[in-house]
């Protein structure tokens, strides 16, 4: 057999086998993954393979059990601090020492005895690689003869790390034919003298003949459009033999620009953590965290495939975006709802088998909680784990997604994990380094990937081992590939280096790397090209390393070698590396512009037709017709379950409820009775119906509001026991039809009755100022307070009076003349007269849409649109809290 051998082939390399034919027998590419495993199934040397975290974790016990003996080593208050971290950093520590040949003896340096300690501690580690090819170095030199005939090495052998040159030796010494993949020519041009300048610093001028040339854009957008645009002008047998380094894994940009030209798609994709399944597992054991934190439930039931059936997961959702915790009112009514469905879905099934599915879909829901200070049972940890690996299980079902499949090893890795670290309680400091370590590696988009063509791409500039005909460095930016600081000390090289353990150093590394980015420029045969952007993902770039290098070069040269992939934005033909790029403009089209005035269809007109009005549609119509006809008349929604309400809301809501709760219908409580009730029912409601305020990030409000709004409730007892008041109710609906008027429906927060002055609503209310209540009753624009007056005593025409109770000032505020009002604002206009304004606002309004007009109050020149008989007028700033400026287009600005 033969193999081409290269640091950087494990992954996508060019070309993909051995031959000019368009397959290969008894050939291969390998890296150093692919190496080790080849030869251990040729020398029967293969075992089980564990996760890098189970890795960890064994580590982390050998840390522990050397601690017991020697409580004096010199990571003992690191790992006190953080154990998963500690691990992990000696671990990589550990594995470049065994890589460099170390034997794991005592040599008489204090911290690398330590590592000779913990190697004869605890459980055994499991090999990494470093221990796999240091055991094939053994067996191979033990083996007569190997079944590989030859290897050829893509970098010089020279610079391979002292590990590989050991295993490359002893192959030797089984009579492997060991050989170096053979250079590149190239014609007499500008390429030429730059691949000469790297191998030996000769300079020559360059005369810019589009063989080698550097294309600066302003973005990576604009780049992608030059690099596409190259290629697409292209024949079929030039695109064949084209590779594309692309350093930073991801061609999703790129491949946007090809196949908008009808190219194929790389398909290269960056693996990262946070792809929708794999997110199942962080959110499953940060929803176990007491107390219940709402959010992560939210983000879990909201994810694109949800751990329960998403008609169920939208249902709770909704229930936690209003009322969020899992005793509310919302919360039990979803779960109702949930039940009822099963039932409809699965008349058939017997009782237990529904019974035993909604126990399932509560575990994910409403399942134990556990104190951050106690931490979490390691068997509690287990259990989670090993229900999110059998659920990525069903759900994958034999598809094969690979998604899921990252996350069964993530979850089943994860497993391992505990049991090998052998500690009761996790800390959630340690459980989310576990967490962190098993999802490290990610997985790549699914969704994107590479169509059959002749273009190649790789991830490395060394995984290009013969050559390719053009090679466009996409993204060609800093700072590249890093070299890593060294642990050691120059005193504990020296001793290792005595023993027979060679640490490679820095400059070593750096020689690598430097030698895998000429790599790419010597591979090249006919045009190197290098996409160099300013901007990326929104940050500024920096200079490549190479184009450092190449400086010398490239700046007298000058815009010879430089073109601005900007031009392609200007005139129909460009010169690019040998190209002439044809360009074609297009009839460019304005977006649509902000409209004061719309046509309604006939459609919209229906609608209005038996509507029943709220106090909130009111105040939708009062500030802009057209939000009125989104919102309130076609129900236009950009989704309800999307947030988790704010401080003031939850606040709001939590004292709405504690007012429901403390004030019975009938006579008013004692003050001190309401604040003592309301203190003691604090922390339950909080639970159910405003957790997020018992995250840690809200400490401090929750703290104030434990005596604020107890406190209020006791001084509004007090307020109504002064003006000799009764309670009639608190959230009571009212429903009223005017004659020659709307139909109005709403909930009334709390309605009181005093002995002379009869009956009055109280509106509760939670805001950092009173200054918008003062303002609204001042100016006669309280529709609120008119409407749910109004609607107070549906058998009665009179008006009932109104205030407004505003619990984070304990103030009760109201017009003059009402006898509800402890603070009183002046006006001209009375609330039966903002309710006759209002309904005559609405009949105009109304009469308007029904004509087949709406009106956007916030675009300039409205006021032309505007009924001049208007009682109530739009507001001054209509769009200030507006969701539907980007359909008006207030909120956009036009390209």
């Amino acid at each position: 057999m033969k193999l081409i051998f290269g640091l950087s082939c494990d992954g996508p390399s060019f070309p993909d086998f051995p031959g000019p034919n368009e397959g290969v027998f008894n050939a291969a590419v390998v890296g150093p993954q692919g190496l080790i495993e080849m030869l251990e199934v040729q020398l029967g040397l293969t075992a089980p393979r564990v996760a890098h975290a189970v890795r960890v974790s064994s580590y982390a016990a050998k840390l522990r059990a050397a601690l017991a003996t020697a409580p004096e080593l010199f990571f003992a208050q690191s790992f006190a601090l953080d154990p998963w971290a500690t691990a992990a950093s000696l671990l990589e520590w550990r594995d470049q020492l065994v890589a460099g040949g170390w034997s794991g003896a005592i040599v008489g340096a204090a911290r690398l005895d330590a590592f000779a300690k913990i190697e004869g501690a605890g459980p055994m580690l499991p090999f990494g690689i470093a221990d796999r090819a240091r055991g094939l170095c053994d067996a191979v030199k033990a083996r007569a003869g190997l079944p590989l005939a030859s290897i050829e090495l893509v970098e010089p052998r020279d610079l391979l790390p002292p590990l590989w040159q050991g295993l490359i030796e002893a192959l030797e010494t089984s009579e492997v034919k060991i050989s170096q993949v053979s250079a590149c020519e190239t014609a007499a041009n500008d390429l030429s003298h730059v691949q000469a300048f790297l191998a030996d610093g000769s300079t020559a001028t360059l005369a810019g003949d589009g063989s080698f040339v550097i294309v600066e854009a302003d973005t990576a957008l604009t780049a992608a459009e030059a690099a596409a645009e190259w290629l697409a002008h292209c024949s079929e047998a030039e695109l064949h033999g084209t590779v594309i380094v692309n350093p930073d894994g991801d061609t999703a940009l790129l491949d946007g620009a090809l196949q908008a030209r009808g190219l194929p798609a790389l398909g290269l994709s960056a693996s990262s953590p946070w792809r929708g399944a794999l997110q199942v597992l962080p959110l499953a054991f940060a929803a176990s965290w007491g107390p219940f934190n709402a959010k992560a439930m939210l983000d879990l039931l909201m994810l694109p495939r949800p751990p329960i059936p998403r008609s169920a997961a939208r249902k709770l959702a909704y229930a936690l975006s209003r009322e969020p915790g899992t005793g509310g009112a919302a919360w039990l009514d979803a779960w109702a709802s949930i039940e009822s469905d099963l039932a409809d879905r699965m008349p058939e099934e017997p009782q237990e088998k529904r019974d035993a599915k909604l126990a399932a879909w509560r575990q994910w829901t409403s399942g134990t909680l556990y104190q951050r200070h106690d931490g979490m049972p390691a068997e509690a940890a287990k259990s989670i784990a090993s229900r999110v690996a059998q659920w990525a299980l069903e759900t994958n079902a034999g598809s094969a997604d690979p998604l899921f499949l990252t996350l069964v090893g993530a979850a089943t890795a994860l497993t391992q994990a505990i049991d090998v670290l052998n500690i009761d309680i996790l800390s959630p400091l340690l459980l989310g380094r576990m967490i962190d370590q098993v999802l490290a590696d990610g997985a790549q988009n699914p969704n994107h990937v590479a169509t059959s063509g002749g273009l190649r791409a790789v991830r490395h500039p060394g995984a290009i081992w013969d050559q390719a005909k053009h090679v466009l460095w996409w993204d060609f930016k800093g700072p590249g590939e890093r070299v890593a600081p060294l642990p050691w000390s120059r005193e504990e090289i020296a001793v290792l280096k005595a023993t027979g353990c060679n640490i490679e150093a820095p400059a070593a590394t750096a020689a690598r790397i430097g030698w895998s980015n000429a790599n790419a420029v010597h591979r090249a045969g006919e045009r190197l090209i290098l996409f160099s952007p300013a901007l990326s993902a929104g940050e500024e770039t920096t200079s490549h390393p190479l184009a450092h290098q190449l400086n010398p070069l490239t700046a007298p040269a000058g815009g010879m070698v430089r073109w601005s992939a900007e031009q392609l934005l200007q005139g129909p033909t460009h010169e690019l590396a040998g190209r002439r790029l044809l360009r074609k403009a297009i009839t460019s089209t304005c977006p649509p512009m902000p409209r004061a005035h719309w046509p309604l269809p006939a459609s919209v007109v229906v609608k209005l037709d038996d509507r029943v009005e709220s106090a909130t549609s009111f105040e939708h119509l009062a500030d802009c017709q057209m939000r009125w006809l989104l919102l309130d008349v076609l129900r236009l929604s950009r989704g309800r379950v999307a947030e988790i309400p704010g401080t003031n809301q939850l606040l709001g809501n939590l004292a709405h409820e504690l007012a429901n709760r403390v004030f019975p219908a009938d006579s008013v409580p004692d003050p001190d009775t309401v604040f003592s009730q309301a203190s003691n029912l604090f922390d339950e409601l909080l639970s159910a119906i405003a957790t997020p305020l018992q995250q840690p990030e809200y400490a401090g409000e929750l703290t104030a509001a434990r005596v604020k709004v107890p406190a209020a409730l006791a001084q509004l007892a007090r307020l109504l026991k002064a003006m000799d008041a009764k309670v009639i109710g608190t959230e009571i609906e009212r429903e009223r039809k005017f004659v020659d008027g709307p139909h109005v429906k709403g909930r009334i927060d709390m309605l009181v009755e005093h002995p002379a002055h009869g009956t009055g609503v109280i509106d509760l209310k939670w805001s950092r100022s009173v200054k918008h209540r003062r303002n609204e009753l001042a100016e006669g624009r309280s529709i609120q307070l008119a409407t749910y007056g109004a609607i107070a005593n549906p058998n009665t025409a009179a008006h009932t009076p109104g205030a407004f109770y505003m619990l984070n000032q304990q103030q009760m505020i109201g017009l003059n003349g009402t006898f509800l009002a402890e603070e009183v604002v002046e006006s001209n206009h009375s609330l039966p007269d903002t309710w006759t304004n209002l309904v005559s606002t609405w009949q105009v309004w109304r009469d308007l849409a029904r004509s087949g007009t709406a009106v956007a109050a916030g675009v300039h020149e409205a006021d032309t649109h505007i009924p001049a008989d208007l009682p109530i007028e739009p507001g001054t700033e209509p769009c200030r809290y507006c969701e539907l400026t980007a359909l008006c287009r207030v909120g956009v600005e036009a390209n």
